[in-house]
């Protein structure tokens, strides 16, 4: 099991870990094929660290990226996914990393924060329709990759809500500078992570989120579509 550090704070993208074990994925061609061997086999190593700051790509929001430093050499990383809570971080080796080596953390903080932006921006729009049509949709999805975000409901949303209207309502709330709380709560032997936009209702969420809606800048809805046939409305969207 991975300690998963980039819970605590979105902001913190540098620190430490210790490495449990190097897969050389080109080994892996030799046994039976497996969801996880052919998830692997798309990047020529992986590296499992007891504790990682690296997202792993999941839950509508993509994978973090930056580089592994041990004493030998390092690691790029370019993708990371999580697999029976121990997570993955894939790319190239450089040199040697080896078990137990003491090695430096280091997230690509642009991109870190341009997922967080967007993440956080869904959570807004989510926030927004549940507060002002909660009895008539539902959520469905998100999907906070900053070329093509959205999120889905269940209902179909009024054609006299239009993505100008919408847009407003967005901007009001970035222009409020409202705290976006995370909080934990236990559930049995599980923890449950829910995110809040303040003032709004909480929704369970394991991603990355920026402290206040005032650092999403410009949020433009770039599209709703609406098919009554599916019942179920879909709201594009992108952070400037």
């Amino acid at each position: 099991m991975t300690e998963l550090a980039y819970f605590k704070d979105t902001y913190v993208v540098c620190g430490t870990g210790r490495v449990l074990e190097v897969i050389d994925t080109s080994v892996l061609t030799n046994g039976a094929v497996t969801p996880l061997t052919k998830a692997l086999q798309r990047h020529p190593h992986a590296v499992i660290l007891d504790a990682t700051l690296f997202y792993p790509q999941g839950g509508g929001q993509p994978t973090d990226t930056g580089r592994i430093t041990g004493p030998n050499g390092h690691f790029t990383v370019a993708h990371v996914f999580m697999d029976n809570k121990r997570v993955y971080h894939q790319g190239t080796l450089h040199g040697t990393l080896n078990e137990n080596d003491a090695v430096d953390l280091a997230v690509d903080e642009g991109v870190r924060m341009r997922n967080a932006r967007c993440h956080s921006a869904g959570h807004v729009i989510f926030s927004i329709i549940k507060h002002q049509w909660g009895d008539q949709m539902t959520e469905r999805k998100g999907h906070h990759f900053s070329d093509g975000a959205y999120v889905e409901f269940s209902g179909v949303l009024s054609e006299a809500h239009d993505k100008t209207l919408l847009e407003e309502m967005v901007a009001r709330v970035v222009a409020e500078d409202r705290r976006i709380i995370v909080t934990e709560e236990s559930t049995g032997n599980d923890v449950l992570r829910v995110v809040q936009v303040d003032g709004f209702v909480a929704n369970p969420c394991g991603g990355t989120h920026v402290r206040s809606t005032a650092e999403l800048g410009h949020v433009t809805i770039r599209k709703i579509a609406r098919r009554a046939g599916q019942n179920l409305t879909k709201i594009s969207y992108c952070v400037a």
